[in-house]
Protein backbone atom coordinates (compact mmCIF):
# COMPACT_ATOMS: atom_id res chain seq x y z
CA UNK A 1 0.00 0.00 0.00
CA UNK A 2 3.14 1.78 0.69
CA UNK A 3 4.33 1.61 -2.65
CA UNK A 4 1.09 2.55 -4.47
CA UNK A 5 1.00 5.60 -2.43
CA UNK A 6 4.70 6.57 -3.30
CA UNK A 7 3.66 5.77 -6.84
CA UNK A 8 0.93 8.14 -6.78
CA UNK A 9 2.57 10.60 -5.34
CA UNK A 10 5.28 11.50 -8.15
CA UNK A 11 2.51 10.31 -10.38
CA UNK A 12 1.29 13.42 -8.96
CA UNK A 13 4.36 15.33 -8.87
CA UNK A 14 4.97 14.71 -12.33
CA UNK A 15 1.72 15.62 -13.64
CA UNK A 16 2.16 19.03 -11.80
CA UNK A 17 5.90 19.89 -13.12
CA UNK A 18 4.11 19.17 -16.77
CA UNK A 19 1.47 21.24 -16.38
CA UNK A 20 4.07 24.09 -15.27
CA UNK A 21 6.23 23.60 -18.22
CA UNK A 22 3.30 24.13 -20.54
CA UNK A 23 2.29 26.98 -18.95
CA UNK A 24 5.49 28.35 -18.96
CA UNK A 25 5.44 27.62 -22.62
CA UNK A 26 2.15 28.70 -23.30
CA UNK A 27 2.91 31.92 -25.51
CA UNK A 28 5.22 29.61 -27.40
CA UNK A 29 2.29 26.75 -28.06
CA UNK A 30 0.07 29.69 -29.06
CA UNK A 31 1.64 30.94 -31.70
CA UNK A 32 2.86 27.85 -33.41
CA UNK A 33 -0.87 26.91 -33.11
CA UNK A 34 -2.12 30.47 -35.16
CA UNK A 35 0.70 29.71 -37.66
CA UNK A 36 -0.10 26.31 -38.48
CA UNK A 37 -4.01 27.80 -38.82
CA UNK A 38 -2.96 30.54 -40.63
CA UNK A 39 -1.17 27.89 -43.24
CA UNK A 40 -4.82 25.96 -42.80
CA UNK A 41 -6.24 28.69 -43.71
CA UNK A 42 -4.14 29.83 -46.84
CA UNK A 43 -3.58 26.45 -48.52
CA UNK A 44 -7.92 26.38 -48.40
CA UNK A 45 -7.68 29.60 -50.16
CA UNK A 46 -5.04 29.70 -52.45
CA UNK A 47 -2.96 25.72 -52.47
CA UNK A 48 -6.39 23.70 -52.86
CA UNK A 49 -7.80 23.22 -55.94
CA UNK A 50 -11.64 24.42 -55.30
CA UNK A 51 -14.61 21.76 -56.00
CA UNK A 52 -17.72 23.12 -57.57
CA UNK A 53 -20.82 20.66 -57.40
CA UNK A 54 -23.82 20.91 -59.39
CA UNK A 55 -27.17 18.46 -58.77
CA UNK A 56 -30.25 17.61 -60.44
CA UNK A 57 -33.34 15.24 -58.65
CA UNK A 58 -35.65 13.15 -61.51
CA UNK A 59 -38.96 11.11 -60.28
CA UNK A 60 -40.48 8.05 -61.34
CA UNK A 61 -43.76 9.15 -62.09
CA UNK A 62 -46.93 6.19 -61.37
CA UNK A 63 -49.20 5.60 -63.60
CA UNK A 64 -52.58 7.23 -63.41
CA UNK A 65 -55.48 5.29 -64.13
CA UNK A 66 -58.85 6.35 -66.58
CA UNK A 67 -60.07 7.14 -63.20
CA UNK A 68 -57.29 9.77 -62.39
CA UNK A 69 -56.13 7.26 -59.21
CA UNK A 70 -52.49 6.11 -59.03
CA UNK A 71 -51.86 2.91 -59.87
CA UNK A 72 -50.47 0.82 -56.41
CA UNK A 73 -49.43 -1.52 -58.92
CA UNK A 74 -47.07 0.09 -60.57
CA UNK A 75 -46.20 2.39 -57.76
CA UNK A 76 -44.64 -0.77 -56.24
CA UNK A 77 -42.68 -1.66 -59.40
CA UNK A 78 -41.25 2.05 -59.83
CA UNK A 79 -39.75 1.36 -56.49
CA UNK A 80 -38.41 -1.64 -56.80
CA UNK A 81 -36.87 -0.29 -60.01
CA UNK A 82 -35.56 2.82 -58.85
CA UNK A 83 -32.08 0.70 -57.54
CA UNK A 84 -31.89 -0.79 -61.28
CA UNK A 85 -32.00 2.89 -62.70
CA UNK A 86 -29.16 3.99 -60.37
CA UNK A 87 -27.08 1.34 -61.60
CA UNK A 88 -27.53 2.65 -65.54
CA UNK A 89 -27.04 6.04 -64.04
CA UNK A 90 -23.34 4.71 -63.14
CA UNK A 91 -22.76 2.57 -66.09
CA UNK A 92 -20.76 2.66 -68.72
CA UNK A 93 -23.50 3.04 -71.48
CA UNK A 94 -24.63 6.66 -70.08
CA UNK A 95 -21.54 7.64 -68.97
CA UNK A 96 -19.02 6.93 -72.03
CA UNK A 97 -21.76 9.19 -74.13
CA UNK A 98 -21.37 11.94 -71.34
CA UNK A 99 -17.88 11.61 -71.71
CA UNK A 100 -17.35 11.88 -75.46
CA UNK A 101 -19.65 15.34 -75.48
CA UNK A 102 -17.86 16.84 -72.42
CA UNK A 103 -14.36 16.01 -73.80
CA UNK A 104 -13.22 12.94 -71.03
CA UNK A 105 -11.25 10.55 -71.86
CA UNK A 106 -13.21 8.14 -70.12
CA UNK A 107 -16.20 6.89 -68.60
CA UNK A 108 -14.44 5.77 -65.52
CA UNK A 109 -13.46 9.79 -65.13
CA UNK A 110 -16.68 10.73 -65.53
CA UNK A 111 -17.96 8.28 -63.16
CA UNK A 112 -15.24 9.54 -60.28
CA UNK A 113 -17.23 12.58 -60.53
CA UNK A 114 -20.96 11.46 -59.80
CA UNK A 115 -22.98 10.55 -57.19
CA UNK A 116 -26.16 9.36 -57.31
CA UNK A 117 -28.34 8.49 -54.75
CA UNK A 118 -32.11 8.21 -53.37
CA UNK A 119 -33.68 9.38 -50.32
CA UNK A 120 -35.74 6.66 -48.95
CA UNK A 121 -38.54 6.02 -49.53
CA UNK A 122 -39.12 7.46 -52.37
CA UNK A 123 -38.83 7.39 -56.27
CA UNK A 124 -36.61 10.53 -56.49
CA UNK A 125 -32.85 10.01 -57.92
CA UNK A 126 -30.91 12.69 -57.07
CA UNK A 127 -27.64 13.01 -59.16
CA UNK A 128 -24.72 15.13 -58.82
CA UNK A 129 -21.37 16.08 -60.22
CA UNK A 130 -18.27 17.67 -58.47
CA UNK A 131 -15.81 18.55 -60.33
CA UNK A 132 -13.02 21.75 -60.43
CA UNK A 133 -15.22 23.52 -62.96
CA UNK A 134 -18.52 24.62 -61.92
CA UNK A 135 -20.29 24.56 -65.65
CA UNK A 136 -18.39 20.93 -66.17
CA UNK A 137 -20.19 19.82 -63.24
CA UNK A 138 -23.54 21.49 -64.72
CA UNK A 139 -22.65 19.70 -68.10
CA UNK A 140 -22.40 16.49 -66.19
CA UNK A 141 -25.34 16.28 -64.31
CA UNK A 142 -27.64 17.36 -67.35
CA UNK A 143 -26.39 15.39 -69.98
CA UNK A 144 -26.29 12.49 -67.68
CA UNK A 145 -30.20 12.39 -67.35
CA UNK A 146 -30.77 13.77 -70.43
CA UNK A 147 -29.05 10.68 -71.95
CA UNK A 148 -30.16 8.37 -69.46
CA UNK A 149 -34.07 9.88 -70.04
CA UNK A 150 -33.42 9.55 -74.23
CA UNK A 151 -31.96 5.80 -73.75
CA UNK A 152 -35.19 4.70 -71.62
CA UNK A 153 -36.88 5.74 -73.80
CA UNK A 154 -35.45 4.00 -76.80
CA UNK A 155 -34.69 0.68 -75.17
CA UNK A 156 -37.36 0.28 -72.46
CA UNK A 157 -40.24 2.53 -74.13
CA UNK A 158 -40.19 4.21 -70.52
CA UNK A 159 -41.37 7.81 -70.33
CA UNK A 160 -42.21 8.19 -66.87
CA UNK A 161 -39.25 9.87 -65.91
CA UNK A 162 -39.70 13.30 -64.62
CA UNK A 163 -37.02 16.13 -63.91
CA UNK A 164 -37.89 17.44 -60.98
CA UNK A 165 -34.66 19.86 -60.37
CA UNK A 166 -32.60 20.82 -63.35
CA UNK A 167 -28.77 20.74 -62.58
CA UNK A 168 -27.38 24.32 -62.37
CA UNK A 169 -24.15 26.37 -62.29
CA UNK A 170 -22.89 26.93 -58.98
CA UNK A 171 -19.85 29.65 -58.61
CA UNK A 172 -19.74 29.51 -54.91
CA UNK A 173 -16.96 25.77 -54.08
CA UNK A 174 -18.07 23.15 -51.72
CA UNK A 175 -14.75 22.04 -50.82
CA UNK A 176 -12.49 22.79 -49.39
CA UNK A 177 -13.72 24.24 -46.21
CA UNK A 178 -11.67 27.57 -44.71
CA UNK A 179 -13.15 26.73 -41.30
CA UNK A 180 -12.13 22.94 -41.47
CA UNK A 181 -9.09 23.74 -42.44
CA UNK A 182 -7.97 26.57 -40.29
CA UNK A 183 -9.80 24.54 -37.33
CA UNK A 184 -7.39 21.41 -38.46
CA UNK A 185 -4.01 23.42 -38.78
CA UNK A 186 -4.94 24.70 -35.05
CA UNK A 187 -5.32 21.18 -33.47
CA UNK A 188 -2.34 19.71 -35.50
CA UNK A 189 -0.24 23.30 -34.14
CA UNK A 190 -1.37 22.59 -30.73
CA UNK A 191 -0.33 18.61 -30.71
CA UNK A 192 2.97 19.35 -32.22
CA UNK A 193 3.51 22.44 -29.96
CA UNK A 194 2.68 20.50 -26.68
CA UNK A 195 4.64 17.20 -28.05
CA UNK A 196 7.38 19.43 -27.95
CA UNK A 197 7.05 20.35 -24.74
CA UNK A 198 6.29 17.21 -23.36
CA UNK A 199 9.24 15.90 -25.04
CA UNK A 200 11.35 18.59 -23.98
CA UNK A 201 10.68 17.81 -20.20
CA UNK A 202 11.02 14.04 -20.54
CA UNK A 203 14.70 13.88 -21.93
CA UNK A 204 15.59 17.18 -19.59
CA UNK A 205 18.15 15.33 -17.42
CA UNK A 206 18.82 18.16 -14.99
CA UNK A 207 18.11 18.26 -11.30
CA UNK A 208 15.60 20.88 -11.12
CA UNK A 209 14.31 20.41 -7.21
CA UNK A 210 16.11 19.69 -3.91
CA UNK A 211 13.97 16.38 -3.69
CA UNK A 212 15.51 14.88 -7.14
CA UNK A 213 18.51 15.74 -5.88
CA UNK A 214 17.94 13.45 -3.11
CA UNK A 215 16.02 10.85 -4.68
CA UNK A 216 19.31 10.86 -7.77
CA UNK A 217 21.64 10.86 -5.32
CA UNK A 218 20.67 8.49 -2.62
CA UNK A 219 22.28 11.34 0.00
CA UNK A 220 20.64 14.34 1.60
CA UNK A 221 21.44 17.43 0.49
CA UNK A 222 22.88 19.59 3.65
CA UNK A 223 22.47 23.24 1.85
CA UNK A 224 21.43 25.18 -1.43
CA UNK A 225 22.75 27.98 -3.20
CA UNK A 226 20.20 30.25 -4.35
CA UNK A 227 19.92 31.50 -8.35
CA UNK A 228 21.73 35.14 -8.11
CA UNK A 229 18.63 37.84 -10.10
Amino acid sequence: MNENREMNDELEIDLGELFKVLKKNILMIIVISLLCAAVGLVSSMFLISKKYSSEATIYITPRVTEQGLIDYNNLQTNSRMVNNYMEILKGETILAKVADQVGMESYEEVLDTITVTNPTDTELISVSAETTDPELSQQIVSLTISIFTEDMMDILNLNNITIINDAKVNEEPVSPSKTKFTVLGFGVGLVISCGYVFISYLFDKRLRTREEAENFLGVPVLATVPLKK
